[in-house]
């Protein structure tokens, strides 16, 4: 047999004891566990597909000569205006000026279609704006037609003198002379123009 020399006892010695300190403090029958590991990085979640995305357009459809999308860039190409209106909102009073474009220039850029022999189209026409949430209002072609109603109602990209952005954007309908503000339908993604005498749609 191999005489362990004095060097190899000393670490067997003190092997035994660090084992037998290890039993000791963790008691009969338990398990002496292993360190735990580091936690790994969590992932990265992705953003899912299906939330809405600001954009920077809104979309005409309906019955218009040009259907499509048109940018804010579009809308400040025609001839803009600038309000004051005083309405109530759900807090008060409110009291703010609005920068944008007439509807009614809108729809003279996209053409309201109408028959060669139909008289004032726009009376039997009206509008729904839909807004980024869902939220929907109904306007009629009369009230926005200068041989008519004449509203100066507005698209408006600028509140107070600042871009309307985010949710709020990227426009506004402004419809001075409203009490409430329920028509000042921010958001806006989509104008749908329908009229009185066609069927209704699925």
């Amino acid at each position: 047999m191999k005489r362990l020399t004095d060097g190899r006892i000393l670490k067997r010695i003190a092997a035994v004891s660090i084992i037998a300190c290890a039993f000791a403090v963790a008691g009969p029958g338990s398990v002496v566990a292993s360190p735990a590991p580091e936690p790994l990085a969590p992932l990265r979640q992705a953003s899912p597909s299906a939330s809405p995305v600001p954009t920077d357009t809104i979309a005409i459809s309906g019955l218009v000569d040009h259907p499509g999308s048109l940018s804010v860039t579009d809308l400040q190409r025609l001839p803009t205006e600038t309000v004051a209106v005083t309405y109530q909102g759900h807090d008060g009073e409110e009291r703010h000026t609005f920068t944008g474009v007439r509807l009614f220039a809108l729809l003279d850029r996209v053409g309201v279609t109408a028959a060669p022999d139909e008289r004032n189209p726009l009376l039997h026409r009206y509008l729904i704006v839909t807004a980024n949430d869902g939220y929907q209002v109904l306007l009629s072609g009369g009230e926005l037609d200068p041989n008519f109603g004449d509203a100066p109602i507005l698209l408006a990209w600028q509140q107070d003198g600042r871009r309307l952005t985010g949710e709020d954007g990227p426009l506004r309908l402004v419809v001075p002379g409203d009490i409430h503000g329920g028509r000042y339908v921010h958001g806006i993604v989509q104008i749908e123009v329908d009229g009185i005498n066609d069927p209704p749609r699925a």
